[in-house]
């Protein structure tokens, strides 16, 4: 039910706490992402859209990429530069499983007093420091060619059967590599 809070338990707690490792300090790569493709699967009804759409609000807004360690050699965080988040789906509808849930969250209740977001039915505009935009997308995979996604979402993957669908998810996988210092990542 929209406005309803996704109630995070341990289960979900920890799928975040394994996709936003980073390397620890002494690491050649401390402070780098450790995982760029993640895959949280549930049954039905389990509010995995929700958990997605949340996701793509803080990846849009927050504090989700390494920017060093504190005195404690705790990971501090900044927002990513220019974020460019991408919502796929099977057909326009589906794509609203996490779109729409992006859209909700970011237009409705606190994040709507806090955020400088313009919110649109096809287009997201973060008007925050450093900008970015989130969208919902659809197959046809040339017309993702040259996205610089800093997330993406592809929800309902078991549906992907077309040629037209593959097609559009191996173009954004691809995307998702090209902006290495934003540490792209796919849910």
């Amino acid at each position: 039910v929209q406005g309803t809070p996704v109630v995070v338990d341990d289960e979900i707690a920890l799928h975040f706490c394994w996709a936003y490792r980073v390397w620890p300090q002494g690491h050649p790569k401390a402070g780098q992402r450790v995982v760029f493709r993640d895959v949280l699967s549930r049954p039905k009804g389990r509010a995995k859209s929700e958990i997605a759409g949340e996701t793509g609000c803080v990846e849009a807004l927050g504090p989700v990429r390494c920017d060093g360690f504190d005195a404690a050699g705790e990971p501090v965080g900044v927002p990513v530069t220019y974020p460019f988040i991408r919502c796929l789906a099977t057909e326009e509808d589906q794509s609203g499983n996490t779109y729409d849930n992006i859209r909700y969250m970011l237009s409705e209740g606190e994040a709507a007093n806090v955020y400088n977001v313009d919110v649109g039915l096809t287009r997201t505009i973060i008007r925050e420091p450093g900008g970015g935009e989130i969208v919902p997308s659809t197959s046809g995979a040339a017309s993702k060619d040259g996205g610089k996604e800093t997330f993406s979402v592809a929800d309902e993957t078991h549906l992907y059967t077309s040629p037209q669908l593959r097609g559009m998810y191996g173009t954004v996988a691809r995307n998702t590599g090209k902006r290495k210092a934003a540490e792209p990542w796919m849910m």
